[in-house]
């Protein structure tokens, strides 16, 4: 069974989608700076979440966040991170739906 795309007036929550690019610092030492790829609307799909306890509390959140396509998203896919508010989530897979019409990013953060 094939998702359904959402309709536009679901798309409420603005995100950005950034790339980490890896540069020089005055040092010369590698650190990941934030490189933003677009600035969109989304929807917003809580999938699971839960807390473990491995000698201190570790929270964990998986959501997919629904944009319209993009083919700058779609080609750089797995190295991605959204910023939704104050939290950064990695994203793990990237979901076609429709021929070109909408992008499901699925999204994780453990922290």
């Amino acid at each position: 069974m094939a998702e359904k795309t959402p309709f536009i007036g679901q798309m409420d929550r603005q995100i950005q989608v950034i790339e980490l690019v890896k540069t020089q610092n005055a040092t010369g030492e590698q650190e990941d700076t934030d490189s933003v790829i677009t600035t969109v609307f989304a929807y917003m799909n809580d999938v699971s979440g839960g807390e473990t306890v491995d000698g201190k509390v570790r929270h964990l959140i998986n959501r997919t966040y629904t944009v319209r396509w993009n083919p700058a998203i779609k080609q750089k896919s797995n190295t991605l991170v959204v910023i939704d508010g104050a939290l950064r989530f990695e994203v793990y897979h990237l979901k076609e739906m429709g021929r070109k019409s909408h992008l499901q990013l699925l999204v994780k953060d453990y922290e």
